[in-house]
């Protein structure tokens, strides 16, 4: 039903706009797929129902009944729509029940008694509101009704067929309470379960959490739902506070896929901010790219281009290591990801600091979506470089450039790459899979569209609350 829906919504929180890095946008193509997954959920239901759900005995002067219970149940298929800055609204047209039960009815001075049968269609409508509360999503019902389309009762006794008009008129606000009874139970009592049992603080090894805080609602318009999240890294035990806020995420969801996922480059850089501070990314060569025997590896190989390096440490060893002086600052823009890290590149021999560059190093990579991993590869890769300290005079700085560029595609680059190339696997990986993905890069955020099928894991979730909603 309609909460069917809601649930799939609640994977993110919600959060004020000019504040988020997050936001997942449905649109009404997401909600008709909600449709068939209510269909399935509610096939579920009407098995566990009969039996079970049942309706309180009926007392009066001239009419009684007893053992009601739903002998049948058929919802149907709902639709699901937005209601404008309310919620969502679900609604069957045409549920059709069966209760079966006892009944007695007063004649004179004595009582006679026997079984009867109802078949009723009705239809039901509900809206559901989510609100931000405490720092996470909260459901309430806004509101449903049940209007009878057709009322059949057969009492199996034509002689007390009078009995039916009183009968009608006690049983139905039944009926209406207990289907309004289930329906806000369900969205009062599992939704908010479903919610609630979602992680808001993620541990990442032992390194940081990351973090989801709900602090407003999400935005239901006429043609999408908008959720705004604000995600980001901590150090775990500790509130890290950020040099830098999000930029707000300006976008329309695209009607003709199911879903969008906007990552704000601010949730990337609060990672980065927390798990690669300065020093935190340290290369060196010689190494498995670059070995000892590398001509740029010895001294002799400056002989020329600078004489004074070669007549201090001649025919000697070197060694170069690479270290980030601040965490690598990511942006998003025009279909790439840009990393804009500043490095020093230090020139040793016999483990002594020989020469000492600052190097502002930009990098920049495609992005690719598949499997619900976002990724993709560097593409390009500059830098700046000044002499931040030298033991051998005067450098020229353009005549080691090409000896910088070597050392640089042989340490941090390939490590740059392979954490893009391995990219990053979205928060919803375990619910839904995304199909027909199409990914935009645009200024400070990034851009996930697609339609999606849900995984076995949810169906098995659902199909257990499902089961477990009526015993």
């Amino acid at each position: 039903m309609i909460w069917i829906a809601v649930t799939l919504l609640s994977v993110a929180c919600a959060a004020p706009t000019d504040q988020e890095s997050v936001r997942i946008s449905f649109s009404q193509k997401a909600l008709d797929f909600g449709e068939d997954v209510a269909f399935y959920m509610i096939d579920i239901i009407q098995k566990v129902a009969v039996g079970k759900l049942s309706l309180p005995d009926i007392n009066s002067d001239s009419f009684r009944a007893n053992n009601l219970k739903f002998a049948a149940l058929n919802l149907g298929k709902p639709e699901i729509s937005i209601v404008p800055n309310v919620g969502l609204k679900w609604r069957n047209a045409n549920a059709q029940i069966r209760v079966t039960g006892g009944w007695s009815a007063k004649a004179g001075w004595w009582w006679t008694s026997g079984s009867m049968t109802l078949d009723a269609a009705m239809a039901v409508e509900a809206t559901a509101g989510i609100t931000a509360s405490n720092g996470k999503l909260a459901t309430a019902s806004k509101g449903c009704s049940v209007h009878f389309n057709s009322f059949n009762l057969d009492l199996h006794n034509a002689f007390f067929s009078w009995v039916v008009s009183l009968f009608e008129g006690s049983i139905t606000p039944e009926i209406r309470n207990a289907v309004c009874s289930e329906v806000n139970k369900l969205l009062g009592t599992t939704v908010n379960g479903a919610i609630a049992s979602l992680p808001h603080d993620i541990p990442v090894a032992d390194i940081l959490d990351v973090e989801i805080e709900a602090d407003s609602n999400p935005a239901f318009t006429a043609s999408e739902v908008d959720i705004h999240a604000r995600v980001k890294a901590d150090s775990q035990g500790s509130d890290v506070v950020f040099p830098f806020s999000p930029e707000p995420i300006v976008s329309q969801m695209d009607p003709s896929l199911m879903a969008c996922f906007l990552v704000s480059d601010y949730t990337l850089n609060t990672a980065s901010y927390v798990a690669l501070s300065a020093g935190k990314i340290s290369e060196s060569a010689p190494n498995a790219q670059i070995d000892a025997s590398n001509p740029v590896m010895n001294t002799a190989y400056f002989k020329t281009s600078i004489p004074d390096f070669y007549a201090a440490y001649p025919d000697a060893a070197i060694t170069y290591k690479v270290v980030n002086t601040r965490y690598p600052l990511a942006e998003f823009d025009h279909d790439n990801v840009i990393l804009d890290m500043p490095v020093d590149l230090t020139v040793q021999v016999g483990g002594a600091d020989v020469l000492t560059l600052g190097l502002s190093l930009t990098v920049e990579g495609n992005m690719q979506h598949a499997n619900n991993v976002l990724s993709g590869q560097v593409t390009s890769a500059s830098h700046t470089t000044t002499v931040k300290s030298s033991q051998i005079g005067d450098i020229a700085v353009g005549s080691i450039e090409g000896v910088i560029d070597d050392i640089l595609d042989n340490t941090v680059l390939p490590q740059i790459n392979a954490v893009i190339t391995k990219g990053v696997t979205l928060p919803i990986d375990q619910y839904v899979t995304l199909n027909k993905g199409v990914v935009e890069a645009h200024d400070d955020f990034v851009k996930v569209c697609a339609d999606a099928t849900l995984t076995d894991y949810t169906l098995a979730e659902l199909k257990k609350v499902a089961e477990n909603l009526l015993a």
